[in-house]
């Protein structure tokens, strides 16, 4: 009878012990965790570590000490733990700076700082042995100053954030042979295997979507000496970390044992993600828009420079310094343009000394003129070109028809006359289109045009030298 009652009692302290050293948790919907910082377990199930709060971490921990020394040779024990976990960022591409599996001698971490830091250490007193601080770091940011690999990896923190054996982060898939990448703020579902061997000291670390079995070959694998890190009792959970830049670090299910080969975790009894409409839609629609934004804009610069560039260019003029010295007022080539309608045939008036003579209203001041256009097959070259414009810019007589102005643009010539509603005195000597003129009237235009004549002359001498 009391042989049965000790075998009794023997069973129940060896349970007890085994509850002692083994956790599981296939969600967190009444778990019991010692949390801090904006570490909390949602209406879900999920543990949260963080949240889109800046310069934030979080801290979750299994309440109880564990026990991680062998009593008769102080060697530290195996352990095996897995979890399942997921990185959504605020944005697209730009997230916190990571979490972290980590066994501490305290649960609150104080002191430990956010960003970098991983909520794990602060600037003083990374690196001190007193520490006593290991952790596989999940980082998703490059931190020059501990070396980082790059903004995607796994390392091995041993009482400091400079990593050891750090590695970017992919699964080895068994059918094509070949490690496969992976992105820690992709927003998926993520599993781990951590798993320590006290007596070889060898340490593996193996990682894969959460829909793939465990591979067959770890990512990270090495040899580490925990002796001197681990003390006799330890506790252990996660950290994470918000900066500048933020995102939700998710833990859904995680299952821990000393001693033995971690309970698997139930993937269908794993609290859902919540829906990530705005990171992922954001993040494919960028990838859309941006291109097609860009193409749509760069099509539009060249059709602005285009337009620009031959707008300039229907406009473009010729100014020569002796323009500045004897040349009357100059007209722009874009308001003679539309003065004339674009010298369109319906303002032609006729066909004058060497061009055409179209009728226009200037856009300024709605004046009529008349614009004479040199043609470029013209014999008349530039010198008498320059002298028309000299001469008769000068030239002042109530029987002359006044010279407003002129235009170069290119091959072309332009003067700018007043307008002469009348017409042209042809029409009234030879073309009967006007009332007949009397001979005193004639012999007084004979007289006027003599008048001009002589003036003209005497100007043409005075300027002959100059032009």
């Amino acid at each position: 009878m009391v042989s049965k009652i000790l075998l009794v009692i023997f069973l129940l302290l060896k349970l007890v012990a085994s509850s002692d050293h083994e956790i599981i948790f296939n969600g967190f919907t009444g778990a019991n965790l010692s949390l801090n910082g904006l570490a909390q377990i949602t209406s879900g199930g999920l543990l949260m570590l963080t949240n889109n709060t800046k310069e934030g971490q979080g801290h979750a921990f299994h309440p109880a000490l564990l026990h991680f020394k062998n009593s008769s040779n102080g060697k530290p024990l195996s352990f095996d733990t897995t979890f399942v976990f997921a990185i959504r960022p605020e944005y697209p591409d730009v997230s916190g700076h990571g979490l972290a599996f980590a066994l501490s001698p305290s649960k609150e971490l104080p002191g430990a700082m956010p960003s970098q830091h991983l909520g794990l250490f602060n600037t003083t007193d990374i690196g001190n042995p007193i520490d006593h601080i290991f952790a596989i770091e999940l980082d998703t940011v490059m931190t020059v100053e501990f070396y980082d690999i790059n903004d995607n990896h796994v390392g091995i923190d041993i009482n400091s954030l400079i990593s050891v054996n750090p590695s970017p982060v992919a699964y080895f898939d068994s059918k094509s042979g070949r490690f496969k990448s992976l992105k820690l703020i992709s927003g998926d579902p993520m599993q781990v295997w951590i798993e320590y061997n006290g007596m070889d000291m060898q340490l593996d670390v193996t990682i894969s979507p959460s829909n793939v079995p465990k591979p067959d070959i770890p990512l990270v694998s090495s040899k580490v000496d925990l002796s001197s890190i681990l003390l006799d009792d330890m506790y252990a959970g996660f950290s994470a970390s918000t900066g500048s830049a933020t995102g939700y670090h998710y833990i859904l299910g995680w299952s821990f044992s000393l001693n033995g080969n971690a309970q698997p975790l139930d993937l269908s009894k794993l609290p859902p993600l919540p829906y990530q409409e705005h990171t992922k839609n954001i993040s494919h629609l960028l990838t859309i828009a941006l291109p097609l934004v860009a193409a749509v804009l760069l099509l539009l610069s060249i059709a602005v420079i285009f337009f620009v560039q031959r707008k300039r260019k229907k406009y473009r003029e010729l100014v020569e310094d002796w323009e500045l010295e004897f040349g009357p007022h100059r007209f722009p080539y874009k308001d003679l343009f539309k003065a004339t309608k674009g010298f369109r045939e319906e303002n032609l008036l006729g066909f004058g000394g060497f061009g055409q003579v179209y009728k226009g209203v200037l856009p300024t001041s709605a004046t009529e003129v008349a614009v004479k256009k040199i043609s470029h097959e013209s014999r008349q070259g530039m010198r008498e070109f320059v002298a028309e414009i000299v001469s008769m810019g000068r030239l002042r007589h109530r029987n002359l028809v006044q010279l407003l102005g002129y235009c170069r643009r290119e091959g072309e010539l332009l003067l700018v006359y007043e307008y002469m509603p009348n017409g042209s005195l042809d029409k009234f000597l030879f073309h009967g289109e006007q009332p007949a003129l009397t001979w005193s009237q004639r012999f007084q235009i004979i007289k006027d045009c003599n008048t001009v004549l002589r003036q003209f002359e005497i100007r043409l001498d005075d300027y002959d030298d100059q032009v």
